[in-house]
Order: C-alpha cells, then sequence, then structure tokens
C-alpha cells in the first residue's frame, strides 16, 4: 500500500499545458459570457485564467493520487467545453472517464466530488444537488500549495506560470515560485454516507455559523460582585442540555443543541445574549461544531455569530442548501476512528472507481 507521502503530487509542464488550453478554450466558446460565478462584474480572460486553473490543477493531482493507490488504472478529469445550457443540464463528477489496464475506456464506478481545500475554512462539504440521490460517492478536498522559501506575495500560481512561458529579457518574473514547485496534497476524503449521517445539512436560508465561541467580559469583577454587564445568572453542575440561539434572537436552529458538564453558570447580558462561564473543569460539545474545553474562571459568548455577516443593515442568509462538517468536528471523528481515515478512503476509491 502506498505510504503517506503518496497523497501528494508534484505538478509536470503537461498539466500547465492542459489547463491552460481549456481556459483558453473556453473563453473562446461563444456562449460564454463575461461574468464571474458570483456575477459580480465583467470577467477577462486573465479573470479566467486566476478562476478556473488551481481548481483544474486540484482536479489532476487528484487524478494522479488516486492513480498510485489502484492497479494500473488511468482516470480522466472532465476537461470538456459545455455550452452554457449544457451545464445547466448537467450535474457530472468530477472524474469523467477510467482507462483500465487494458487501455479500455468506461465511466467511473462510483461518483467522486473533488474541491480545492483552503485551510481556513471552516466548513467542508458538498452542496446538496451535487449528492443527488446518490447512496455511493466520495468527496475529496486538496490543497495546492508552493514548497519552497519564497513568501505568500510570491506563492502566486498566474505568477509562476507568467514565469515559466514568458521570455525574461522581455519582463522578469523570477521573483515568483517556480511553477515546478507547486504540490498538491489530498488533505480530505470521505464517502457521501459519512457526511450524510455524521455531518449536518444547511438548508438554503440560513445562517453560516462562526465555528469558535470567543471569551468575552468577565462574569466577575476583581472584588467578586457579578458584572454590571450581565443581568440574570444560572448554576449548573454536571452533565445537562442546553439550546444556543443566533445572538439575541430566541428561535433554536437545526444545530443549537449543546452538552455541557462540569461546573459553570450560564449568564444573560441587556441585549439577551447568553454567555457562559467555566467555575471548574467545563466543556461544551455539538454532534456539529466539537468538542471543546473551557478554562476556568474564564467567561465565554454561547451565541452563535453569522459569517456572513449584513449587507445594508439586514442579515445575509444562505442561498443554497449544503451538506457540512465543520473541519473541527471532522478532525475528532477521524481521530476517534468515527470515519476511515483520508489514507484508507483513497485507497478505496482508488480500487472501486
Amino acid at each position: 500500500m502506498p505510504q503517506l507521502s503518496d497523497t501528494k503530487y508534484k505538478f509536470k509542464d503537461n498539466d500547465l499545458k492542459k489547463v491552460l488550453e481549456f481556459v483558453r478554450n473556453y473563453h473562446l466558446e461563444p456562449t460564454k459570457g463575461q461574468r464571474g460565478r458570483t456575477n459580480q462584474g465583467k470577467r477577462s480572460f486573465g479573470g479566467e485564467i486566476d478562476e478556473f486553473i488551481p481548481g483544474k490543477l486540484v482536479e489532476i493531482g487528484v487524478c494522479r493520487v488516486l492513480e498510485k493507490f489502484s492497479d494500473g488504472k488511468k482516470m480522466l478529469p472532465d476537461f470538456e467545453i459545455y455550452t452554457n445550457k449544457e451545464v445547466g443540464d448537467k450535474s457530472d463528477p468530477d472524474i469523467t472517464k477510467v482507462q483500465d489496464e487494458n487501455s479500455h475506456l468506461r465511466s467511473p464506478n462510483t461518483f467522486i466530488e473533488i474541491k480545492r481545500h483552503d485551510h481556513n475554512a471552516d466548513w467542508l462539504g458538498p452542496r446538496k444537488h451535487q449528492l443527488k440521490d446518490l447512496t455511493e460517492g466520495y468527496m475529496i478536498h486538496a490543497s495546492i500549495e508552493f514548497e519552497d522559501d519564497k513568501t505568500k506575495k510570491e506563492h502566486d500560481i498566474t505568477g509562476s506560470i507568467l514565469k515559466k512561458i514568458t521570455n525574461p529579457n522581455y519582463i522578469d518574473f523570477s521573483a515568483f515560485s517556480d511553477f515546478e514547485s507547486l504540490v498538491l496534497n489530498i488533505d480530505y476524503a470521505y464517502s457521501f454516507k459519512d457526511i450524510r449521517q455524521k455531518g449536518h445539512f444547511f438548508e438554503s436560508g440560513n445562517i453560516i455559523p462562526e465555528t469558535e465561541f470567543s471569551s468575552s467580559r468577565p462574569a466577575y469583577k476583581k472584588d467578586g460582585s457579578m458584572s454590571s454587564v450581565y443581568v440574570n445568572k444560572q448554576t449548573y453542575s454536571g452533565l445537562t442540555n442546553h439550546t444556543m440561539c443566533w445572538e439575541n434572537k430566541n428561535e433554536t436552529l437545526t444545530f443549537s443543541d449543546w452538552e455541557l458538564n462540569g461546573k459553570y453558570e450560564i449568564f444573560t447580558d441587556k441585549t439577551n445574549k447568553k454567555y457562559i462561564h467555566s467555575v471548574h473543569n467545563t466543556t461544551m460539545f455539538s454532534k456539529v461544531f466539537g468538542f471543546f474545553e473551557l478554562s476556568d474562571n474564564t467567561t465565554y459568548k454561547f451565541f452563535f455569530k453569522n459569517k456572513l455577516g449584513k449587507q445594508g443593515g439586514k442579515d445575509v442568509f444562505k442561498s443554497i442548501d449544503d451538506y457540512w462538517f465543520s473541519k473541527k468536528r471532522l478532525d475528532e471523528l477521524l481521530l476517534k476512528n468515527e470515519i476511515n481515515d483520508t489514507r484508507t478512503t483513497i485507497n478505496e476509491i482508488a480500487n472501486k472507481i
């Protein structure tokens, strides 16, 4: 079985050629407009390079990693250029063809959805429509990063491409990383069954909650009296169930349930927001957000904040249905072997596909 390092792939010249040809052909497709996917302003050929190349490189890299775990199979990502009508009618996997050792080209035996992994992301998972009614399939999250000692500004994929394909005597792009230093790694791989059973469904119209609960103003002054910020207090000891709400709103959400343990107090401020003060050995657990250990004699926010914020003074809500793991919770499930580790799942995909 391949070793852990085999979850990585270093890109080749032919990979770059393939993704550049794809973006060129996409740009020249007559039905394609010049607005980005979020419909925010006009997008040029340069904008299409920035938008599409990282994702297409991820798809290529994932295929090359899976091939290391397979018995002579070659896997092909989708590089077809579809008209806008065709895109609306299709929902294809990200690996569309498999070539067996006998050179027979066929459709894959299982559905694979691939996403570029941002290490700062709090939530991981597919859109609901990507799962469709499939009982079997897999989600792969892979990152691409430059493995060199250059700075963040110099770690630019488009800059590295210009460095490689332009004449340095005309303009010097040598400050950027070499394209050959760009490396893919599969960070997470799990089944659709895993995300359905142990993830959470976030429907359109919901908030996107932040996944950390920061400390707040201390519940007590130095003289031991309660801070004037808080107007109500309840004391608890042992294992109890509690409901967390969105800021000062009273309605419960689909992810509001928490188990609290230890010795602690729940406070309310003048705006009706809740806070938890850990007296001793306090923990918080949610099947969606994971396990938190609270420091003694410390006060924390016990309410959700919406990552989407406000626009024009109004709350912003999700516009699409998603199945998500919080990254913290997914890491815990992997650590406890409640979900197969990433390397095992990669091997399973490579054999099944």
